[in-house]
C-alpha cells in the first residue's frame, strides 16, 4: 500500500487554513461593511429626527399662542393646571400617529408677560422608548386686541380731514344712557371713537378726536395730543383682508311690480343687477350680492316693527358707492346694514347733507366725504383704502356692533420678545 506523502498532507492542510482565512477576512469585512452601512443609517434617520423634533416644538409653540388669544379661559380646550417648582402652570400635550408628541409647559398665563416652553419628541430610531427632544422658550408681552370693535374707522392708507370741530366719537345704541331711544345723542355720547391706519399719515386738520389713534408700524400721525382724548398706539398689527364672496346660491331678487323695488319678505341670499331700491321687512335677514357698478343706497329701506327689525349684508362686486343731496340711509341702528365692496369696488363718495347709519366695508374703495349741513354723518363704522373728510361730517362710531370676521382687524393677541432654543 502506497502511503501519502507528508508534504502532500500539509499542503492540503495548508489549503485548507488559507481558504478559512479568506472566508473570516470577508465576514470581517461584510460585518464592517454592515455594521458601517446600519450606523450611517441611524446617524441619517437620528438627523431626520432631530431636525423634525425642532417644528414639534414650534408646532406646540403656536399652540399656546393661539391658547393665550382665543381661549378665555387658561383650562380651555384640553389645557390642564399643575405645577411645576412651586409654580402654577398650565400643561398641554399632542400626541401623533408616527409616535411623536409635544408637550407644553405656559407660565404666566393670567399675567402680562406669559413663558412658553415647548419641547417636540421623535422617537429614536431602532430604540424603543426613547426619543429624541428639542425644546424652545418663548417670552413676550400680551398685546391689546384690536378690531372694528375697538377701532371705530380705520384707512389701509391716509386719513385726511380738513375743517374743525368735533370729527370722530362714539355712543352705544344697546344702551340708553349712551343714546336716545338707540339713536345717537351728542349728550350721552362716549370716548371710544377711535381711529386706525395701516400706512401713510393721519391729519385731522383742526378736527378733534373723542377717543385714541392706531397706527401700523408703516402708519404716521400728525396729530397732536390736545386734538384728542385718548393716545396715539404705535407698531399694532392691524390688518384688513379683502372681501370674498359667500360659496352660496344666489337667487333672483324678488321685484314688488307695484313699486319697483326689490321687497324682501323672505329670508336668504339674493342677486340684484339693477338699479332699483331696496326693502327688507321686520325680521327678514338677507344677503345681496350686486352685480351693478353704481350703488345709490338712498333708495334701501329696513323695515322694524314691534322690536323686530330686518337685516341686510351687500356685496357690491364691482364700481362704486355714493350718497349726495339730503338723502339718509336711516336703517334703524348700525348692526341691521352692513355693506361689503369687493376689490373692484374702488370709490365711495358722500356728499351734500346725506346721512348713513350702517357698517362699510371696502379696503379697496377711497372714501370721500364733503357736506355743508350741521347735521349729517356716518353712525356705524367703516374700512376703506383711505378717508378723506371735507366740510361738516361726523363720524360717529356705534359700540354696540358686534365683531365681524370680515371686517376685523387681526392681532395676534401676544407679542414675542424672545425666541430660545434650549
Amino acid at each position: 500500500m502506497q502511503l501519502c506523502p507528508t508534504s502532500s498532507r500539509e499542503q492540503r492542510g495548508s489549503t485548507l487554513m488559507t481558504a478559512l482565512f479568506l472566508c473570516l477576512t470577508i465576514m470581517t469585512v461584510l460585518g464592517s461593511f454592515l455594521a458601517l452601512i446600519s450606523s450611517r443609517y441611524k446617524m441619517t434617520v437620528r438627523a431626520r429626527n432631530w431636525n423634525s423634533a425642532l417644528p414639534l416644538a414650534e408646532a406646540g409653540m403656536e399652540e399656546a399662542l393661539t391658547h393665550l388669544q382665543d381661549d378665555p379661559n387658561p383650562t380651555d380646550n384640553g389645557w390642564t393646571s399643575g405645577t411645576v417648582g412651586g409654580l402654577p402652570v398650565y400643561l398641554k400635550q399632542r400626541n401623533f400617529t408616527n409616535g411623536s408628541y409635544f408637550s407644553i409647559t405656559l407660565y404666566n398665563a393670567n399675567s402680562n408677560n406669559p413663558i412658553i416652553y415647548s419641547t417636540g419628541f421623535v422617537p429614536v430610531p431602532l430604540s424603543a422608548n426613547n426619543y429624541i427632544s428639542r425644546t424652545v422658550k418663548v417670552t413676550g408681552t400680551k398685546a391689546s386686541s384690536t378690531s372694528t370693535n375697538a377701532i371705530s374707522f380705520a384707512a389701509m392708507q391716509n386719513i385726511q380731514m380738513v375743517g374743525n370741530g368735533l370729527a370722530v366719537d362714539s355712543f352705544n345704541s344697546g344702551d340708553p344712557t349712551l343714546s336716545t331711544s338707540g339713536q345717537y345723542d351728542s349728550t350721552k355720547a362716549s370716548q371710544k371713537g377711535n381711529i386706525g391706519c395701516v400706512a401713510g399719515t393721519v391729519d385731522l386738520g383742526n378736527h378733534s378726536l373723542a377717543g385714541s389713534i392706531y397706527l401700523n408700524t408703516a402708519a404716521e400721525s400728525f396729530v397732536s395730543a390736545g386734538q384728542m382724548t385718548g393716545t396715539t398706539y404705535s407698531n399694532q398689527r392691524l390688518s384688513y383682508p379683502s372681501v370674498a364672496l359667500p360659496n352660496t346660491t344666489w337667487l333672483v331678487a324678488p321685484v314688488n311690480n307695484s313699486t319697483q323695488i326689490h321687497d324682501f319678505n323672505l329670508s336668504g341670499d339674493y342677486y340684484v343687477n339693477d338699479a332699483l331700491g331696496i326693502t327688507v321687512e321686520a325680521g327678514v335677514t338677507v344677503r345681496v350680492r350686486l352685480d351693478t357698478t353704481t350703488f345709490n343706497p338712498a333708495n334701501l329701506t329696513i323695515v322694524s316693527s314691534a322690536g323686530s327689525s330686518g337685516a341686510l349684508t351687500i356685496y357690491q362686486v364691482s364700481g362704486s358707492m355714493s350718497l349726495s343731496g339730503n338723502a339718509t340711509v336711516n336703517t334703524g341702528r348700525a348692526r341691521n346694514f352692513y355693506y361689503y365692496g369687493l376689490p373692484g369696488v374702488t370709490t365711495i363718495t358722500f356728499s351734500g347733507t346725506s346721512s348713513f347709519i350702517g357698517v362699510i366695508y371696502a379696503p379697496e374703495a377711497d372714501f370721500s366725504l364733503s357736506g355743508g349741513g350741521s347735521g349729517n354723518g356716518l353712525v356705524g363704522s367703516s374700512v376703506t383704502k383711505s378717508i378723506s373728510m371735507d366740510g361738516h361730517y361726523n363720524l360717529h362710531y356705534d359700540e354696540d356692533l358686534t365683531v365681524s370676521t370680515s371686517a376685523s382687524a387681526s392681532s395676534s393677541g401676544f407679542t414675542v420678545t424672545a425666541w430660545q432654543e434650549l
